[in-house]
């Protein structure tokens, strides 16, 4: 496995949890009572949208080449600490709280990924 590609795996992650953050912070931004074309039009001219959706996009360019890379089965779940990266990044970034019920669920996930790296 090469260090470029699993850097690049790293990335990847961290942008899609990027992403999450950036469209959660423009969501509490829009008013969803609006009708649909103002509402579209809203969400389309929302800074932090517009960055979710283009890191979205880069995130999913990068994927492609890694999916080329590596294999599916063992790529994928390597993908789920984007719940752990973005689980900490709504706490700091969002003020969120991590319940101790978050932090097994977590936890469950590290040992998750621990055992599919290691095969």
């Amino acid at each position: 496995m090469k260090f470029l590609n699993v850097a690049l795996v790293f990335l990847q992650i961290i942008m899609n949890s990027t992403a999450q953050i950036a469209f959660k912070k423009g969501s509490a931004m829009i008013n969803y009572s609006q009708p649909l074309v103002p509402l579209c039009i809203s969400a389309a001219t929302n800074a932090y949208v517009c960055a979710g959706v283009l890191v979205l996009v880069m995130g999913l360019i990068l994927w492609m080449y890694l999916i080329s890379q590596f294999e599916v089965s063992f790529l994928y779940p390597i993908s789920s600490l984007g719940f752990v990266i973005t689980a900490f990044a709504s706490w700091a970034f969002l003020g969120e709280i991590i319940t101790w019920h978050r932090i097994v669920g977590i936890s469950l996930i590290l040992v998750g990924v621990m055992f599919v790296a290691k095969s």
